[in-house]
């Protein structure tokens, strides 16, 4: 292998410029914060008639049901359940987002409904239990006895973001920073090739199951009676009628999409590069059905593109950093003045990357957290406000590191500095970045408070 001199770009704008745009993005997302705004999500129970604790004089003729959004007819369960245990509830009707159970007659007391929803839009269920009392004060409705899928969907979800960096972010930002850093100092890129595939590939096996398991866990409460509902009839209007569904299954062949690309890297290595960049940029495409089967899918248009911007800017700078790190690694055989200046090279282009993709994320995830809370109090009074406050904390954590070194360590590099001195904060902006993607994941699977 042969490396030149070192010729490098010095990066970006200059720290002043970065500053202020830094301090603008804080403000803006002070502003933002400030506002209060609607929050969508799960199908939410909103009324009921009769009311929730109401006591009338006789059983109703029926109970009607009304949620923020529309439901899948097929999915919808509701029982209306005495205090002896007789299940009054008669065919449900489904209007949109009226659900209308008739009811048998019955005697006085508590009597406790039941309900389990599909949302039309996300996919995604939600059930819950309230009571009403006939010439009786209602009960306070009994746990109810069930058997779940023993795997959280918030470990399911962070391990498909994780699929997207592996695969989307490092393999980007090697088509991207240290492929044409190398060639620049006289290097092919051959040497971290086969390394850059086995990472493309572990990140895009990862998504692929961790997505199949995710569909299973979210369709198992839907079909109930075990996993072998799956393979019949029962799951095509879950498939085909909800973005859960059709995101899965665009996402599914999207990944062996990427496998198939990759394989050919394997064995056509005058392609290779190309190959690797397609898979790379396929694999950020991807995680557009992430986005399509979240939350913010159902604020319209606007907040769906900024889910996704958000987290394509994400799988960049996490991809990046992982990339830093497993370049140091593959570097090592050449000669300390090559092996430093590769690494320069990386640091100082990666550098003009990271302020881009800073701005994204802080304004993305700004407009984002607007439309999901009601109002500033929710981030104190909500597990998912708490939840998204802490996300912030670790984010602002990892952006003061991220200007740390480009404010501190990439001059010091820059001017011939060694670059070991970058290995410590590089391994902990990895950590807190993983932790940040960890949070979101959380987020992705809680509903917003009302």
């Amino acid at each position: 292998m042969r490396l030149g001199p070192s010729r490098v770009v010095t990066a970006g704008a200059p720290g002043r410029r970065r500053t202020r745009a830094l301090f603008v993005v804080s403000c803006a997302l002070v502003l933002l914060l400030a506002v209060p705004s609607s929050a969508g999500a799960h199908a939410v129970l909103e009324t009921t008639t009769p009311p929730w604790g109401a006591v009338v004089g006789a059983t109703p003729r029926q109970i009607t049901l009304e949620y923020d959004e529309d439901v899948v007819p097929q999915y919808a369960r509701v029982a209306v359940v005495t205090a002896g245990g007789q299940d009054l509830a008669g065919p449900v009707r489904v209007a949109g987002n009226l659900v209308v159970v008739p009811l048998r007659r019955g005697r006085a007391g508590s009597y406790t409904v039941r309900w389990k929803m599909v949302a039309s839009n996300d996919g995604h269920v939600t059930e819950g239990a309230f009571s009403f009392g006939v010439r009786a004060k209602p009960l306070p409705p009994a746990a109810a006895s069930g058997v779940g899928v023993p795997v959280a969907p918030e470990l399911l979800a962070w391990l498909q973001f994780l699929g997207v960096v592996l695969a989307g972010g490092t393999l980007t930002f090697r088509a991207l920073v240290s492929a044409p850093a190398a060639r620049v100092l006289g290097d092919s890129g051959a040497r971290d090739a086969p390394l850059a595939i086995w990472v493309g590939v572990a990140g895009a096996t990862l998504a692929l199951h961790a997505g199949l398991f995710a569909f299973l866990v979210g369709a198992y409460p839907i079909v109930g009676g075990g996993l072998l509902n799956v393979v019949n009839t029962q799951i095509i209007p879950i498939r085909v009628g909800t973005h859960l569904g059709q995101a899965w299954t665009l996402m599914t062949f999207a990944w062996l999409g990427v496998l198939a690309l990759l394989v050919g890297a394997w064995v056509a290595p005058r392609k290779r590069e190309v190959l690797l960049a397609s898979a790379g940029i396929a694999s950020l495409g991807i995680a557009f059905g992430i986005s399509w089967a979240s939350h913010p899918a159902s604020r319209g248009t606007l907040a769906l593109m900024a889910d996704y911007a958000h987290l394509v800017a994400g799988a960049l700078w996490v991809g990046g950093v992982v990339a830093l790190a497993i370049l140091a690694g593959v570097v090592r055989p050449l000669s300390r003045s090559a092996r430093e200046a590769l690494i320069r090279a990386c640091l100082l282009r990666f550098s003009n990357l990271a302020v881009p993709s800073v701005l994204v994320l802080a304004l993305a995830g700004s407009y984002i957290a607007v439309r999901e809370l009601p109002a500033p109090s929710a981030l104190l009074t909500s597990g998912y406000g708490i939840t998204l406050l802490a996300k912030a904390i670790v984010f602002t954590g990892a952006v003061a590191l991220g200007g740390y070194h480009q404010r501190s360590v990439v001059p010091r590099i820059e001017a011939g500095a060694p670059v070991a001195s970058i290995r410590r904060t590089l391994a902990l902006e990895v950590g807190l970045l993983l932790l940040a993607l960890a949070l979101a994941a959380t987020l992705s699977q809680s509903a917003p408070p009302r």
